[in-house]
C-alpha cells in the first residue's frame, strides 16, 4: 500500500523507481570502497609515521647519553682543576 502511495505521490513508474534504487545503491557501495580504502591509507600513514616518531626517539636517547657522557667527562676534569688551584692556593 505505502509503495504505491509513494509512487502516485512522486509520480514516478516502478522501472524509474528500480534504477533509482540501482543507482543509489552503486552509490553507496562506492563511497564504502572509498571509505574503506581511505581507512586503509590513513591507517599505513599512522603505522609509518608511529615508526618514524619512535626511530626518532630511540635515536635522541642515545645521543642524550653519550652527551651527558661527554659533559661528565668534562666536569670530572674541571673538578680537577678546581682542586688543583685550590691546592696551589692553600
Amino acid at each position: 500500500f505505502f509503495s504505491q502511495v509513494g509512487r502516485r505521490a512522486w509520480g514516478c513508474s516502478l522501472r524509474a523507481m528500480a534504477m533509482l534504487r540501482q543507482n543509489f545503491q552503486s552509490f553507496l557501495t562506492g563511497g564504502v570502497v572509498a571509505l574503506a580504502f581511505g581507512y586503509y591509507r590513513v591507517h599505513q600513514d599512522i603505522y609509518v609515521a608511529a615508526g618514524a616518531v619512535d626511530a626518532r626517539i630511540e635515536a635522541l636517547g642515545s645521543e642524550t647519553v653519550s652527551s651527558v657522557a661527554a659533559m661528565q667527562k668534562r666536569v670530572k676534569a674541571l673538578e680537577q682543576e678546581v682542586a688543583a688551584l685550590k691546592a696551589l692556593k692553600g
